[in-house]
């Protein structure tokens, strides 16, 4: 079911439901690929996990890092957190920024709509791993390695009010030639910020981000088990599932809004489009047989509910 406590039709536009909706997909993702992961392998599933929110923890940092450095802006924690995000806000986020310079933010986040979703949907384990393991590798391969995360509090952890961040890039701990790549007050030359980095889309923040965590699955479960088949079984599982739901939620969304429930509904309100040929992301992420699965185990039978709802 969808995290929707609050009557969120009434409350924002539709660009902010938008958001919404792909967002909760999103987390839902993550939640069904991890949790049929640990309950297929145990152990060596959970570690699949993490490695892969590792790799796609770094594929984001390093996407911002990218776009930041091609439009001129130094890279430290005021750029990380406040200059060309890859997703909209979700306006259900409530957060108390405490502090935030060059060299460091302290911010707590006091309401997360992905840890509520976890939560109510019986993922909280799962929701925990994205937490502990994302928040690092994002931020650290934004500042080449440098970034010292502490996330001492989630709210993904039992008995914890608050995501509780304080995330730091010291000057003093850079080496010599990344100084004024990250500072301006160490490049006498430094000439401000090129251009303006335009504003993320939601559609294809949230869709990229689906199509690399399961890219980053697929690749260490290729790497551990080659093509073993039976490592394949926990993936179409979570597809299976992840199909039912994406089909169930779109069909209430639909209702909610009084929308036809039609291609172009899904396309905006779901980061999976209706066919992989929409998203052209999925062209840098077709390696192991990614493509070809999710093609035969997700869209094959969402495809299928849809057609049957309308």
């Amino acid at each position: 079911m969808s995290n929707n406590t609050e009557n969120i039709y009434a409350l924002y536009t539709e660009e902010q439901i938008e958001t919404i909706h792909m967002g909760d997909m999103f987390t839902m993702f993550y939640a069904l690929l991890g949790q049929a992961l640990i309950d297929g392998m145990g152990i060596e599933g959970e570690s699949v996990l993490r490695e892969a929110t590792r790799r796609y923890g770094r594929d984001r940092g390093e996407g911002r890092r990218k776009k930041q450095l091609d439009a001129n802006v130094k890279i430290n924690m005021k750029s990380l957190f406040s200059i060309g995000s890859d997703l909209p806000a979700d306006p259900r986020f409530k957060g108390e920024a405490l502090k935030l310079t060059d060299e460091e933010r302290n911010h707590r986040t006091l309401r997360c709509p992905m840890a509520e979703l976890w939560i109510k949907e019986g993922y909280q384990r799962v929701g925990r791993i994205y937490c502990e393991e994302f928040h690092p590798a994002c931020y650290g391969a934004y500042a080449f390695g440098y970034t010292k995360v502490g996330l001492s509090r989630t709210l993904t952890q039992h008995g914890d009010g608050c995501c509780s961040f304080n995330i730091i890039l010291r000057a003093a701990n850079l080496p010599k030639e990344l100084k004024p790549v990250c500072f301006k007050e160490y490049d006498p030359y430094y000439t401000g910020q090129a251009y303006d980095i335009p504003r993320a889309n939601g559609k294809d923040g949230f869709s990229a981000m689906c199509v690399k965590i399961y890219y980053y699955i697929k690749e260490v479960l290729f790497e551990r088990f080659g093509n073993d088949e039976s490592s394949l079984a926990p993936l179409k599982k979570a597809l299976h599932a992840f199909a039912v739901y994406c089909a169930g939620e779109l069909e209430q969304y639909s209702a909610a809004m009084q929308r036809k429930l039609d291609n172009s509904f899904i396309d905006n309100h779901s980061p999976l489009s209706y066919s992989i040929e929409k998203r052209p992301v999925w062209r840098q992420y077709s390696k192991y047989g990614g493509i070809e699965l999710i093609e035969s185990e997700f869209y094959a039978r969402f495809n299928g509910l849809i057609k049957a709802l309308v």
